[in-house]
């Protein structure tokens, strides 16, 4: 399958290191037809990004992926086409991002204990006012000479697990999926692969999910089969995307290695269409 939307991707709104104009000018280089931009709870971006689509000729699709917890397992959840302006929206996003906050101050704090001496400040300053996570703390690693790469950071000291990890208070799946539709948007469960546990599937398909990223760079040929599979068993949407965050982000794919068709956008659009109208009672 030739690669003609991507629809995972992060800017410096969060976590990545290209601006979301850079992003764009990069998709329309490698010839990409449209990128979702999906941030990491922000949807600061968008604004920027919608401005550079126009400019480059590159369709965006206005995104976010949402952090959750489902039995003491991380699951991301992907929206789609949200209203994302609206007031009550940007509310529960800033409440998530201040939750960011706190997990980073603690994690900061313990790897200060650990005899790893860095800063809250200069982490706040390598986000530059996006919304803070734990690569941002990982390049300060990198920058002070603890570590030799990011993704070395993350296996020895922040990963799940490691001496400086620290949970955070998150959503549930089920409660993403309700505040994506409640948005207008199309909710889609980002690499089940990484979850290890397809029944959160069938619990999500209750609350109205209506996608699922099968191609994605760290799915196996197996399970991207199986996860099609699934797609098709319950109707839903078969996406993917590279989940591209830039050049010093290890284990994710490069801009347009992973992601879909026009024609199977043109059914993620259908079923948005379908969203907005039962919205409005039609």
């Amino acid at each position: 399958m030739t690669v003609e939307v991507d629809l995972h991707v992060h800017t410096t709104a969060s976590d990545g290191t290209l601006t979301p104009r850079q992003l764009l000018e990069e998709a329309a280089r490698r010839g990409l037809k449209a990128v979702g931009i999906t941030d990491h709870d922000t949807t600061s971006g968008l604004a920027e990004a919608t401005k550079a689509a126009q400019a480059v000729g590159v369709e965006i699709v206005p995104g976010i992926e949402l952090s959750t917890v489902w039995h003491d397992q991380e699951v991301h959840v992907l929206g789609y086409w949200l209203e994302y302006e609206q007031n009550w929206f940007q509310v529960v996003l800033q409440d998530l991002r201040q939750e960011r906050v706190r997990r980073i101050e603690k994690i900061v704090k313990q790897l200060n204990n650990l005899g790893y001496h860095i800063s809250l400040e200069r982490v706040k300053e390598v986000a530059g006012g996006g919304a803070m996570g734990r690569p941002h703390v990982a390049r300060v690693l990198m920058e002070n000479g603890f570590v030799n790469n990011t993704g070395e950071a993350f296996r020895r000291l922040l990963a799940k697990g490691a001496p400086a990890y620290v949970p955070r208070q998150k959503l549930t799946p089920a409660e993403s999926v309700r505040l994506i539709r409640r948005a207008k948007g199309v909710p889609v469960l980002a690499h089940p692969g990484l979850i290890g546990n397809e029944n959160i599937v069938e619990e999500l398909l209750i609350e109205g999910l209506e996608g699922i990223e099968v191609y994605y760079p760290e799915h196996s040929a197996k399970e991207q089969a199986r996860f099609l599979e699934l797609a098709e068993r319950w109707h839903l949407v078969a996406t993917g995307g590279s989940d591209f965050h830039g050049s010093d982000r290890a284990s994710v794919g490069d801009l347009g290695s992973f992601g879909i068709s026009c024609a199977t956008l043109i059914k993620l659009k259908k079923v948005k269409d379908i969203i907005s109208a039962s919205a409005f009672g039609i």
